[in-house]
């Protein structure tokens, strides 16, 4: 894995670091203490952006748990507070690659996230595998009234 982040903003690079630590192991804890409470995640396999830590903690970690050999290889700096990780994986006997595009703000959280998965086949059986294990907390939490 390439670790050209020195463009990044020093916040962000320790964010992003502590993203390659907990991700591959699914750190639930680790991973909420990177996610800004407001942050937007732009999922590969639904239509609507997921709003909110709990609800985009809720897919990552299941995402991290249906995944086998995930790896960061590369990442892409784009000014202080914007990168692109470039990762892969296997879902059974399928291999996939992808890449994290993230926003952090200020304070090194992550704001905005988007993933993008390839091959169609793969992402198909990562959807169907955090769906079924996910599928209606997450829906009860997109219903759920604002309390703001």
């Amino acid at each position: 894995m390439s670790d050209h982040t020195y463009a990044l903003a020093a916040a962000s690079q320790r964010t992003i670091a502590g993203w390659h630590q907990a991700l591959p192991t699914g750190d639930a804890d680790a991973l909420r203490k990177l996610l800004s409470e407001q942050v937007t995640f732009h999922s590969p396999a639904v239509q609507s952006p997921i709003q909110g830590r709990d609800a985009s903690l809720l897919v990552v970690v299941a995402v991290a748990s249906v995944l086998d050999n995930l790896r960061y290889r590369r990442t892409f700096v784009a000014g202080p507070c914007e990168a692109a990780l470039e990762f892969s994986a296997d879902i059974g006997q399928l291999h996939l690659t992808g890449i994290d595009l993230m926003r952090l703000g200020e304070d090194g959280l992550i704001e905005e996230f988007e993933v993008m998965i390839r091959p169609l086949k793969a992402l198909s059986a990562v959807a169907e595998a955090v769906g079924s294990r996910i599928g209606p907390r997450l829906l009860e939490m997109k219903l759920k009234p604002d309390p703001g």
